[in-house]
């Protein structure tokens, strides 16, 4: 049992998306007990590289705490997705475990519709108020440690969006110098109304991996990143299911996915844990 969990959590954790693949060739209730057997870091990439469907038909199998944990560890880029996704009792007993912060944030998402900017909004970006000083924005950035945070965003009163400093500035800035000396107004606010359709071919993309966005009174919501909107519009304006690929790189990947979902079978097999509450073969 103990070698069967080792190499499940190292599977998951050097293999995310191989791993979502895998688990998604199997039934829920049964990929469930392999999740279940994660922290919630190493559980977070893997339902993040999964369909939003598919994650929150396997996270319906968990306990209600320990799904809220995994989903709070995702952030709100691919939670407010799975949530979505979520039959109406799974979401409500999810949100209730969720901090309150957070649910206030997601209830705003889930009122938008799928086509505009709001529903894909993510909030967990590092935001100052324009007064404050370099050393203060290096501290903050240190705090969250996050390797996608490109830009710091700056307020003013009433949470207004004022402009953004880019994080590489921040490193070469004088410690002591005020955040407003720096920031960037050329950056304009996408609108949470906004359709994404609209918004995908702006100049702005070329030199930005994300965007602010905010609400009618101007008050800055969080951001959109590139990869956001990519979901957005595959969301919106699904693309052809594609054919089985014919080459030998699409045979071997695919060999590959079979691999890994034997592999989980045999980890569960082996006494990852008992058997789930629900039964069946749910995909």
């Amino acid at each position: 049992m103990a070698e069967g969990l080792l190499l499940a959590t190292a599977f998951a954790e050097y293999q995310p998306e191989s791993a979502a693949r895998a688990l998604e060739e199997m039934p829920a209730d049964q990929s469930a007990l392999f999740l279940q057997q994660l922290s919630a870091r190493l559980a977070a990439p893997v339902l993040q590289h999964m369909t939003p469907g598919s994650a929150a038909r396997r996270l319906a199998h968990l306990p209600a705490a320990q799904a809220a944990d995994m989903l709070e560890a995702l952030g709100s880029r691919g939670c407010v997705a799975i949530l979505r996704a979520s039959a109406a009792d799974a979401r409500r007993a999810l949100m209730a475990k969720l901090p309150l912060r957070l649910v206030q944030h997601y209830r705003r998402s889930l009122a938008y519709t799928l086509d505009t900017v709001g529903a894909w909004i993510d909030y967990d970006v590092p935001t100052l108020p324009a007064q404050r000083l370099v050393a203060d924005a290096r501290a903050l950035l240190r705090q969250r440690h996050r390797n996608d945070d490109s830009l710091l965003f700056l307020v003013r009163s009433g949470q207004a969006y004022s402009g953004v400093v880019p994080v590489a500035t921040l490193l070469h800035a004088a410690s002591d110098l005020p955040l407003s000396r720096l920031v960037d107004r050329r950056v304009r606010a996408l609108p949470d109304a906004a359709v994404v359709d609209d918004v995908q071919h702006l100049e702005a993309w070329d030199q930005r991996s994300m965007l602010p966005v905010t609400a009618p009174d101007g008050s800055l919501l969080g951001a959109l990143s590139r990869a956001a909107l990519r979901r957005a519009l595959h969301s919106v304006f699904p693309q052809a299911p594609s054919m089985q690929p014919e080459s030998l790189l699409g045979h071997l990947f695919l060999a590959y996915l079979g691999a890994g979902s034997e592999l989980l079978r045999l980890l569960i097999g082996r006494g990852l844990s008992g058997p789930g509450p629900h039964g069946g073969d749910e995909r």
